[in-house]
């Protein structure tokens, strides 16, 4: 019998457990304070204070149109319960249906049948396009005596040719002042000899004679 030899490893050795139990409070220590709650300081909001009323709610729905028929079946039997209490004594008031005045025309035939004309012109049809509108001016557009870019004239321009103007008699006050000569004296200063007769010659006026 062979018998067989075990190997044990190296052994490790834990350390005993340590229970821990709660410290118990020291008798005579102060507890610390609990800090209060700070104060709600309510704050007003005037008319604006939201309140806790159920919202108002506001039907925006138009009623629904009622027929024409079904008005007149109404009519009709408001005026069947109308007689019937006319025998028995109740006074039933019903109302009264507008009339329809979309077929009405008041004015003179002539002006009906314009307005007909008008509304029923190129029924069925594309009409051209109105290019001028509904204003006031018709017809081609033009533009005459209008200043577009300011400072405009108050009056017409006066359009002179300057080169179509005669040059000015010789020994005049305006060929003195072309020449950048000072006129002679005013208009109804006496002329020289000379000049009197360089005028009269231009002009074709008898010799002056003489008392």
């Amino acid at each position: 019998m062979v018998a067989a030899s075990a190997q044990v490893g190296p052994q490790v050795e834990f350390p005993p457990p340590i229970l821990q139990f709660p410290q118990a409070s020291v008798a005579g220590a102060p507890e610390k304070p609990v800090k209060p709650d700070p104060a709600r300081v309510p704050i007003d909001l005037g008319p604006d204070a939201p309140v806790a009323e159920k919202p108002q709610q506001i039907d925006i729905l138009a009623p629904q149109p009622t027929s024409a028929a079904a008005t007149a079946a109404e009519l009709k039997e408001c005026t069947d319960e109308a007689e019937r209490g006319v025998v028995a004594g109740e006074i039933v008031v019903c109302r009264q249906l507008p009339a329809d005045t979309s077929q009405i025309y008041s004015g003179t035939h002539e002006a009906w049948q314009k307005d007909y004309a008008q509304r029923t012109q190129n029924k069925g049809t594309l009409p051209p396009p109105d290019v001028a509108g509904p204003g006031i001016f018709r017809g081609a557009p033009t533009v005459s005596g209008l200043c577009v870019i300011g400072p405009c004239p108050k009056d017409k321009a006066l359009i002179v040719d300057v080169e179509a103007i005669p040059p000015p008699p010789a020994g005049s006050d305006a060929a003195r002042v072309a020449q950048g000569l000072a006129p002679t004296q005013t208009d109804d200063a006496p002329l020289s000899d000379a000049d009197r007769r360089r005028i009269e010659a231009e002009l074709g006026l008898p010799p002056a004679t003489r008392q």
